[in-house]
């Protein structure tokens, strides 16, 4: 898709890559808007483990380029063929900075859709990993309702080997997918070969589909069985039961704590708030918290006027601390993995209270 230069930036004395679509591209409608999704994707995320785009541009024959930070050293890929698998307390630190990269990317709505080796860069310098290349990504909305992507219907982008059942099925695009890839990318980095022995393209998809993953251990015996289960939890066939990607970063940092999820920084705490965001948690206990501040305040007046006993207003405030304590534990899961559709089950909280107070009400009123 692009030409990749190496340039010395004048103003700041510093190394940059430039990215230049190739000239069979550029009259491309959908290659040129993927290009561009690259530089808005990638720019939006402010992440050590993301390879930054410092600048977007057109040259004079509008040949669309991005300007780039400069990683000296090789892929992932490249590295895994050289070497084939990596020492295990490599592999983990590499794992959690795409995790950790992932998390980033999650949270802003934004699925790579091509997490392999060849997308990951090592940085000789830094000695750290890099995610790179959000060419194909897909913008989600805030609360997972819609994704825009650039693909057509029956067109399935990305290497077979990486692909999620639910890709290879055209079901509904989630950041799971990314995390279906991340689990096979572990297993190159860690053994140097994916967890299915298949290799062509069509087996390949039928073992995505129906195949259980090798266990980790067959093919490399000394891996601990923690990292082995966080992998074979990423590659589930169902995306509802793989662990969200800053759920790994915990897992894999907490080493020797068997996989146990426990606060590990400022950025954990950050992605934790912006996962209560996504899951609109704090939007529906406000709602709720709003409504029962309202009947409280509705069966205050009632009392005051004498027009209902003042029992009525002791059983209302049980009520409504119930339904906000309630609604806050069934938004949170009703919202699992930021896709809530729509809070279902939360209205029919709220009716159910407001039955049982109404209810309530009027045998109060009956009895009196």
């Amino acid at each position: 898709m692009a030409v990749a230069y190496l340039a010395t930036e004048r103003g700041l004395d510093r190394l940059v890559a430039i990215k230049v679509m190739k000239k069979s591209q550029v009259a491309d409608e959908t290659a040129r808007r993927r290009f561009e999704r690259e530089a808005r994707a990638s720019a939006s995320l402010s992440h050590p483990g993301i390879v930054q785009v410092y600048r977007y541009g057109r040259l004079p024959d509008d040949t669309p380029f991005l300007v780039m930070h400069y990683v000296k050293g090789r892929t992932m890929e490249d590295r895994v063929e050289a070497e084939g698998g990596l020492e295990l307390t490599s592999a983990r630190a590499i794992l959690a900075s795409v995790a950790s990269a992932l998390a980033a990317a999650h949270a802003k709505g934004i699925i790579h859709r091509d997490v392999r080796p060849a997308n990951v860069l090592w940085d000789d310098e830094r000695q750290e990993a890099l995610l790179s290349d959000f060419g194909i990504a897909a913008l989600q909305t805030p609360t997972g309702e819609q994704v825009s992507r650039l693909t057509n219907m029956g067109e399935v982008i990305g290497s077979p080997r990486y692909l999620s059942p639910e890709q290879i099925k055209e079901e509904p695009l989630t950041e799971m997918v990314d995390i279906y890839a991340f689990g096979i990318t572990g297993y190159e980095l860690l053994t140097g070969r994916g967890p299915y022995d298949e290799t062509g393209p069509v087996r390949l998809i039928a073992a995505h589909l129906h195949a259980e993953p090798r266990p980790l251990a067959e093919l490399r015996p000394d891996a601990p069985a923690d990292l082995a289960d966080v992998l074979r939890r990423c590659l589930n066939k169902d995306p509802r039961k793989r662990p969200r990607a800053a759920d790994i970063v915990r897992m894999l940092e907490s080493e020797g704590a068997g996989g146990a999820l426990r606060p590990t920084g400022r950025g954990h705490e950050q992605a934790d708030l912006q996962e209560l965001v996504r899951r609109r948690v704090p939007q529906i206990v406000f709602v709720t918290a709003g409504v029962g501040w309202l009947l409280l305040e509705l069966s205050s007046q009632l009392v005051d006027g004498g027009v209902l006993p003042n029992v009525f207003y002791r059983l209302t405030l049980p009520f409504v601390v119930a339904g906000v304590l309630a609604s806050t534990v069934v938004s949170w899961f009703h919202g699992e993995r930021g896709h809530q559709r729509a809070p279902l089950l939360e209205y029919v909280l709220l009716a159910l209270v407001a039955v049982l107070w109404v209810g309530a009400s009027v045998w109060i009123v009956a009895a009196g």
